[in-house]
């Protein structure tokens, strides 16, 4: 655990360059839009999916007040938890995730400046593990990604150009790798988050992309570990979530498609998503939350709102200890050891933000207090001059303690082992350099920003009235009439974004 002295408060910085707010596209905010909407509806709510789980105790009903705000209440909870208010117990990928969690409620701004500014005192440790010359590129792209959000600069965070150093370990072939005596522990993750990130900056190769557009398996789902042999391409859940998130940011709809078809393909009957690169375990958070920001991403209405009320149905709502409010649970609603790594990246999915939009521009200062009031409350975040959209991540699905960026390592792994709502870490491999597992516990993949242009269409109003989605079956009639009510508004939006583009 580190001292007050890490955090750095006393830092300046210079000017932050000047950035349009990302607004997201049509797809995304309708998606946000109807998702909010069905979460409305009778049997769409918190109380209403708790009351469907099996570990329920026979007889018992759920609170008859719900949370106001899921995503604010976890954030405001999430914040709670960090040392001297500054970060995850000196972890740099779940500060990371906690930061882009913030930007994705457009609250607790101040929180998410000093957390940044520990990241930035902190960063070369975090890229090169303690040796330098070693490049850890997932844990560059996480920051990049957290750089990028705040309006930091990229070429000058904690003394690191982090732009410079993904573009120096950007192959010919365009995959990102790591520069370490230990060997590459590249992955899905770290291509992703590379993506997500030199997206935001105007300066993406086209052939990154096109590296990890033709990483899909043949079934249409994104592996987590790139194979030279086609036939042992294996698609992975929480690979596929971020993937799809990626190609969605630069503008690959189609390659998006088949993997947000396999998505849904593997979507549990009650909503959740397991992490399949151990076995058949249950559903859990972690997966679950990336998943669901790739299905808001790519306009895949009915099965991101089943995904979302999953999620709340693992979240501490009114009727849990006053000091436990808002957290999110792994695999149940419980504020135990695996809860904040849940909670960090379950955030932006609630919000309905993918991590390509996951921005602090505008947010406020301070955290909102946890509310309870009647059930049919507030579904996103701010989700400002567009709607809902949802959080970012970094580079595997990490474990109970791992991490996301890409590697297999320590604190900051990628897909962290681990099946257990434990989170005991059982493996997996990490783009940023950490021995994780997949989401083992509440594993630290900030999920995947996406600025989501449509994998399939945005919707048609036709027939008997349904808001139709591609490759999902029409919402009631009820959610679909809200969510066409809410179209407009986004039009207006859209329009007044390419107006002011068109200027600029």
């Amino acid at each position: 655990m580190t001292g007050p002295s890490d955090h750095g408060a006393g830092t300046t910085h210079p000017p932050r360059p000047a950035r349009v707010r990302r607004t997201p596209t049509g797809a995304a905010a309708l998606t946000a839009a109807a998702v909010a909407a069905a979460l409305l509806l009778p049997g769409g709510g918190t109380a209403a999916r708790a009351d469907q789980r099996s570990d329920r105790a026979p007889g018992t009903t759920a609170a008859a007040d719900t949370l106001v705000s899921p995503p604010k209440a976890a954030a405001t909870w999430m914040a709670a938890q960090l040392t001297d208010g500054a970060h995850a117990k000196g972890d740099h990928g779940l500060t990371a995730d906690i930061v882009l969690a913030l930007a994705a409620t457009g609250t607790g701004g101040d929180t998410a400046d000093k957390a940044t500014d520990w990241l930035e005192t902190h960063a070369a440790e975090y890229v090169d593990r303690g040796t330098p010359g070693n490049v850890n590129a997932g844990g560059a792209a996480k920051l990049a990604l957290v750089a990028a959000a705040t309006h930091r600069d990229l070429a000058d965070f904690g003394d690191l150009d982090l732009r410079g150093t993904l573009l120096g370990r950007l192959q010919d072939d365009g995959r990102f790798t790591d520069e370490a005596s230990s060997g590459d522990m590249s992955n899905q993750f770290t291509q992703s988050l590379a993506v997500l990130a030199l997206e935001r900056t105007g300066e993406l190769p086209s052939r990154a992309v096109e590296f990890l557009a033709k990483s899909r398996c043949a079934d249409g789902g994104y592996p987590l570990t790139f194979k030279a042999d086609p036939a042992k391409c294996k698609s992975h859940t929480d690979s596929t979530g971020l993937a799809v998130q990626a190609l969605l940011a630069a503008g690959r709809t189609g390659d998006a498609a088949h993997g947000l078809d396999w998505l849904e393909k593997q979507q549990l009957p009650d909503g959740g998503f397991r992490d399949n690169g151990f076995g058949t375990p249950p559903g859990n958070s972690n997966s679950t939350a990336l998943d669901v920001q790739a299905l808001i991403a790519g306009g895949r209405v009915e099965a991101a709102g089943k995904g979302t009320a999953w999620l709340r149905s693992v979240q501490v709502g009114c009727d849990g200890a006053a000091e436990d409010r808002g957290a999110v649970g792994y695999a149940e609603p419980k504020a135990d050891g695996t809860a904040l790594r849940a909670t960090a990246q379950a955030v932006p999915a609630l919000a309905a933000k993918s991590l390509a939009d996951v921005d602090t521009e505008g947010a406020a200062p301070g955290l909102e207090p946890v509310k309870c009031g009647p059930s049919g409350g507030d579904s996103g975040g701010t989700g400002g001059d567009g709607g809902a959209g949802d959080p970012g991540g970094d580079g595997g699905t990490g474990g109970a303690g791992g991490d996301t960026d890409g590697a297999t390592g320590d604190d900051t792994g990628g897909t962290d082992g681990g099946t257990g709502s434990a989170g005991t870490a059982t493996g997996g491999a990490s783009s940023d350099g950490d021995a994780g597992g997949s989401d083992g516990g509440s594993g630290d993949t900030t999920g995947g920003t996406t600025t989501a242009t449509s994998a399939g269409s945005t919707g048609s109003t036709g027939g008997g009235g349904s808001l139709a989605s591609s490759g999902t079956t029409a919402l009631g009639a009820g959610a679909a009439a809200a969510a066409l009510l809410l179209a407009g508004g986004v039009t207006v939006v859209l329009a007044r974004h390419r107006r002011e583009a068109a200027r600029g």
